[in-house]
């Protein structure tokens, strides 16, 4: 009999292929379900063949270094993928405002914005929502809590990465610059909670200097949960710890945007948690009709990898499915990925998207002429029906 950890749900489906005899790679992806099936993947390339590209094209004068995204558009589940639009940033996040689509990324340091009135099928031009910062963003679901968007973004502080948040109001004219309101920058992830003993706070291996990656924001909405306060939302980042599935955890005050840690029953500073590929990219959400919140991530390397292999792209070659009704115990659902070894097996930086019953997926892969995690050709994705009955 075979082991359903080790088998894929389906067939992968490739969303695009980079041209072979073109230098360029492809980004994170972000993934959108719009309420009549249809899907969007959104993604950016990079590469020195970029400039040669048709279509709209960014250019990030700092780094001297050519960007252009692709919309892609799926009208039968993900089975087939046509090229929807192109834009000028990257890392960018689809998102639904009512009968609006939006794709918010960055740009030489600022967040931009782009605007679609009919699913997909034609976009506003690329707007300048901040000027000039120095942001990094990733590809994440843009979280609509009360009446406000939220967008969590990080920004050099403190001699490392600190995290800041975007907010904007439901409903309103989210083309315009005065809707979006950023909050304080909080400190870098090594300085927001003392490296003690307690809570989770001893988890970094020593001598690995712990820093946010890939901020994902959430509401905790089961009034059980001790997490659980109005005016409260949380982020769950992928984090360097020097071990395998282990993320961080922060709180953000809605009322003024600020980020501190969590703290235990008494008070003491909670900053990790065990998430399943908490090491690498991951996307998380959460489905009221079976009150948990489904993860999609890396399943890592076999063994224990501690310090800087914990890292390494060993892990990078199988994604899975998890669930948890309390964001601490996590339930292994489905496989969704295994591409082999090497370069040319690279399956990482998933996002996914609750389709009706089914759960689709996409991630990056790695192609024939990939060298390493960084150079990945093309994008695939793959869906798991019937996914909540696979909550264990």
């Amino acid at each position: 009999m075979t082991d359903a950890r080790e088998t894929n749900v389906g067939p992968e489906t490739v969303v695009y292929a980079v041209p072979e005899d073109k230098r360029v790679s492809v980004g994170a992806p972000s993934l959108l379900a719009l309420p009549n099936g249809k899907l969007l993947a959104a993604f950016d390339q990079t590469g020195p063949d970029v400039k040669g590209l048709t279509g709209k094209k960014g250019h990030d004068a700092k780094r001297n270094r050519w960007m252009q995204g692709r919309v892609m558009v799926s009208g039968d589940g993900g089975a087939t993928w046509q090229l929807a639009a192109t834009f000028p940033f990257r890392r960018a996040s689809l998102f639904r405002d009512g009968g609006d689509v939006y794709l918010l990324g960055e740009a030489s340091g600022g967040l931009c914005l782009m605007r679609s009135p009919d699913g997909g099928g034609s976009w506003s031009a690329p707007m300048e929502l901040t000027g000039d910062l120095d942001l990094w963003v990733a590809p994440t679901a843009v979280l609509a809590d009360g009446e406000a968007w939220y967008f969590p973004a990080l920004v050099p502080a403190g001699g490392g990465m600190g995290l800041t948040v975007f907010r904007a109001p439901q409903g309103a004219s989210l083309m315009n610059r005065k809707a979006w309101t950023q909050g304080p920058v909080a400190p870098p992830l090594s300085q927001l909670a003392p490296a003690a003993a307690g809570a989770g706070c001893g988890v970094p291996l020593g001598g690995t200097g712990p820093a946010w990656r890939d901020p994902v924001l959430l509401k905790v909405a089961e009034s059980r949960h001790p997490w659980h306060a109005e005016g409260i939302l949380h982020v769950l980042g992928a984090a360097s710890s020097g071990r395998q599935h282990w993320a961080a955890v922060a709180r953000l005050a809605t009322a003024d945007l600020s980020v501190a840690p969590q703290t235990d029953p008494d008070g003491a500073p909670w900053l990790w948690l065990p998430v399943p590929g908490g090491h690498a990219k991951f996307d998380l959400l959460y489905d009221e009709p079976s009150r948990r919140h489904w993860l999609v991530g890396s399943r890592g390397a076999p063994g224990l990898p501690l310090g800087p292999s914990a890292a390494r792209e060993e892990g990078l070659h199988r994604l899975g499915l998890w669930a948890s009704e309390n964001l601490a115990d996590w339930q292994f659902a489905a496989a969704l990925a295994a591409g082999g070894e090497g370069p040319a097996g690279i399956r990482c930086d998933a996002a996914a998207a609750i389709s009706g019953n089914d759960l689709a997926w996409v991630c990056r892969a790695g192609g024939a002429h990939s060298r390493n995690a960084r150079e990945t050709a093309r994008i695939v994705s793959g869906r798991v029906p019937n996914f909540r009955a696979r909550n264990g």
